[in-house]
């Protein structure tokens, strides 16, 4: 049987080092135009916890989503101590990915990405959430309610700019 630990809403405080680490990456990743924290600054914090290996394929599934999304996913900035209900579906696919139960994670991408897409993204998140286990870094299978998804309209375009990222 498939185990979750049921939660409120999450904010970044209250996450485990893993999640915290991930979430940050990705974070400072998707903002990459931003003056601070460069890619050396990412390469340096994964490099100190021993996942270094990881960057590329976080830096393929931001790629992913750039090039193949279908509906916008809200990212906050690096140092936001809230939680979007996107920022939790990545956890959400990391963690099952972890698991290896891909079709968790897959139809967790499938509310952003075609599915194709969603095909694409496995194989980074597979890596990346390979890395992360043999390091240590484990991420809980947390299931968090969504509010947003529900009134989420199918599609959307994701625009420069868009009002998700703050």
């Amino acid at each position: 049987m498939h185990q979750s630990t049921s939660t409120g809403s999450l904010d970044l405080p209250s996450l485990n080092a893993a999640e915290r680490l991930f979430i940050w990456g990705f974070r400072a990743k998707a903002r990459s135009g931003s003056a601070v924290p460069t890619a050396a600054d990412i390469q340096q914090v994964y490099d100190h916890f021993r996942v270094g290996d990881a960057v590329p394929s976080l830096e393929s599934i931001i790629e992913i989503f750039a090039c193949t999304a279908h509906t916008a996913i809200a990212v906050h900035c690096p140092t936001c101590p809230r939680m979007s209900d996107s920022e939790h579906g990545m956890l959400r696919a990391i963690a099952a990915a972890q698991k290896e139960r891909d079709d968790i994670a897959r139809e967790q991408f499938e509310c952003w990405l075609p599915p194709v897409g969603a095909d694409w993204a496995l194989a980074p998140v597979r890596g990346l959430a390979t890395i992360f286990r043999m390091a240590g870094l484990i991420l809980p299978d947390r299931h968090v309610p969504s509010f947003e998804h529900d009134r989420t309209m199918a599609m959307k375009s994701w625009l420069v700019g868009s009002p998700t990222l703050h």
